[in-house]
């Protein structure tokens, strides 16, 4: 709210001067380090905004965004822009002094392959590989695959893998880097939040593929519609648990139109992980053109299928990510 507040105020105040006279003001200005910035130097949009919204009210008017901008340099407002197209999973959750604001494409590329492939190995393959071990466990109990403690179970399973996957990297990460900026704890509550979202894309995905079979739907028609209602799911999955867990938990920010758009390119990717997943059921016979690499054989062993299952995900959740990428200008995808 705060964000978008601030974002209409920003627009208002250009209407009314002028961009060019905006900016050689900006660039004259001094900014009050020991009010908005931390230790490090980082900028934090929100205390400047808590700072220059005397009354309290959520809204900057014309005065207060006056206040406002002689409170920093044109440098400081390219920060703030920085650190709005984040969420918890970004390579840069707050804009800080080591990220150049001179990176070159190519470099830009870089990181965010290396953030998409981090993700995909920390989340998204245990999310594959969790919901099929809950679905074995599930078929051996009884349970069929349309019934609802079905879908329940591998909803279950989908999350306690992405909550498990993302704690235990992350620990293992901050062990082997020596990065004391991690913090696990709250890792923790990172990973509840994702499991969380992940237990919606999860739970929904069989009924969803059932129906599809029924009415029937040809395969890859298939692969986009379950891709699509996951992705939907993830996402609204994402929003409340951001809605439910923030005034809790302090690894966990409030819903702003900032993560909003953040959480709905990520959605996207995770969309594109359920839809290579329906690739594993060899039931659609040849017009799977997935299943000779991905399809699940009846004579796999549990163990070999549930990592056939996560490597699905992991490959549907790449492509997808890596078109982001390319697409995407700096400092506007979620993994930046």
């Amino acid at each position: 709210m705060l964000s978008t507040a601030l974002n209409r105020s920003l627009m208002a105040a250009a209407r009314g001067s002028g961009k060019r006279a905006a900016a050689r003001y900006l660039s004259t200005v001094e900014v009050e380090s020991s009010k908005v910035t931390d230790s490090k130097g980082r900028v934090d949009p929100m205390q400047v905004f808590d700072q220059i919204d005397t009354n309290g009210d959520g809204v900057l008017s014309r005065d207060e965004f006056k206040v406002a901008v002689e409170k920093m340099n044109y440098d400081d407002l390219l920060k703030i822009k920085d650190s709005l197209s984040r969420n918890e999973l970004s390579f840069n959750p707050t804009a800080d002094e080591d990220k150049s604001l001179e990176a070159t494409h190519a470099s830009v590329i870089g990181r965010r392959m290396t953030v998409t492939a981090e993700v995909a190995i920390s989340k998204i393959f245990p999310a594959g590989f969790g919901w099929q071990t809950a679905a074995y466990f599930a078929e051996n109990a009884g349970l069929e695959a349309t019934d609802l403690s079905f879908f329940v179970s591998t909803a279950v399973g989908d999350g306690i893998g992405v909550c498990l996957g993302h704690t235990t990297y992350m620990a293992v990460k901050k062990a082997v880097t020596s990065n004391k900026e991690i913090d696990v704890g709250r890792e923790l509550q990172v990973g509840v939040m994702l499991g969380s979202a992940a237990m919606c894309s999860g739970g929904i995905w069989q009924p969803t593929v059932n129906a599809l079979q029924s009415a029937g739907w040809e395969f890859t028609n298939s692969v986009i519609a379950t891709g699509g209602v996951c992705t939907l799911a993830f996402f609204t999955g994402l929003r409340l648990a951001r809605l439910a867990y923030s005034p809790i938990f302090e690894g966990v920010e409030e819903g702003t139109y900032a993560n909003l758009k953040a959480d709905a390119a990520l959605s996207v990717a995770v969309g594109g992980a359920a839809g290579c997943f329906l690739g594993t059921d060899v039931s659609y016979g040849a017009a799977n053109w997935m299943g000779s690499a991905i399809g699940i054989q009846e004579t796999y062993s549990p163990g070999l299928a549930s990592a056939v299952a996560g490597t699905s995900t992991m490959l549907g959740f790449g492509v997808v990510q890596t078109g982001e990428n390319l697409v995407y200008a700096k400092d506007k995808c979620w993994v930046d």
